[in-house]
C-alpha cells in the first residue's frame, strides 16, 4: 500500500481493482454513510489502491481524516458496535 506518512485510516471496503472499482468504492461510502451516518458525519472517503501480491490489486475505501492508529480504531469500534464489521485499520 502506498502511503503518505500522514498517519493512519479506517479501512470500509476492499473491492478488486477494475474500471469501476473506485466508484464501487465510493459508492459503498455513500450508502454506509445513510446507514451509519452518526459513526460517518465529518469523514473523508478516499480510495487507495493496494497490491495483495498473488491476490492482485485492490481499491480500498478508506476513510479520514488520517489520524493516530487509536483514532483509526476507534472509528471501527463505533462502526462494529452498530454491526459493521469489516474495519480495520491501515497507514496512509
Amino acid at each position: 500500500v502506498a502511503t503518505t506518512g500522514s498517519g493512519y485510516v479506517a479501512v470500509l471496503a476492499s473491492v478488486p481493482r477494475s474500471e469501476q472499482s473506485r466508484m464501487t468504492a465510493l459508492k459503498q461510502f455513500a450508502d454506509m454513510q445513510q446507514k451509519y451516518g452518526s459513526v460517518l458525519a465529518g469523514k473523508t472517503p478516499d480510495v487507495a489502491e493496494a497490491n495483495l501480491g498473488t491476490k492482485g490489486n485492490y481499491h480500498r475505501l478508506v476513510v479520514g481524516p488520517p489520524g493516530s492508529r487509536n483514532q483509526a480504531a476507534t472509528l471501527c469500534s463505533q462502526l462494529k458496535s452498530q454491526g459493521f464489521n469489516d474495519c480495520w485499520v491501515t497507514s496512509y
